[in-house]
């Protein structure tokens, strides 16, 4: 696998920011994104802007730093990836991002074209119910009678934010 699209996708596509509770979500179908994906140029629009025009303030291994979300990304190497080619290793970058634009891309317009006007109002409600709620609805079912008295409670791929309201 070359990970082109994979690889934007997995480190752009909800990033935690400092001082905010909710993370920066990428314009797209797959994640929390909140915003109007009405048309591919509603879409485009939020798509670019998020990409490349705001620096977002974020914890790195040198602290917390401003970087526009395209800076997240880091070269496909053909040493860990041996399906990239060179000229696919020296340009992946610019690829990545181009890949993730496309994948992007054809999701709105398959949601637009299939469920145009269902789709985002089931998305928001699941986002609502399922992501937003999620940290205190678990918090709240490990409060009750069943778990309280538990001496050890395993949790798995526990966020910081449980840890934080925990």
């Amino acid at each position: 696998s070359k990970r082109l699209a994979s690889m934007p996708d997995r480190i752009t596509n909800t990033i935690n920011v400092v001082g905010s509770d909710e993370p920066i979500c990428r314009p797209t179908v797959i994640n929390m994104y909140g915003g109007d994906l009405d048309t591919l140029d509603q879409w485009w629009s939020a798509w670019e802007e998020f990409m490349f025009d705001n620096a977002l303030e974020i914890k790195t291994k040198k602290g917390v730093e401003k970087k526009a979300p395209y800076l997240l990304l880091q070269p496909i190497k053909r040493a860990k990836y041996p399906d990239i080619t060179e000229e696919e290793e020296k340009v992946s970058l610019p690829l990545q991002t181009m890949c993730g634009a496309i994948f992007d891309a054809i999701l709105v317009h398959i949601m637009n074209t299939v469920a145009a006007d269902e789709w985002q109002p089931l998305k928001r409600a699941m986002v609502e119910n399922l992501n937003k709620k999620k940290v205190p609805k678990t918090l709240d079912i490990l409060e009750t009678a069943t778990y309280i008295n538990s001496d050890i409670i395993t949790l798995q791929e526990v966020s910081a934010a449980f840890v934080d309201q925990a």
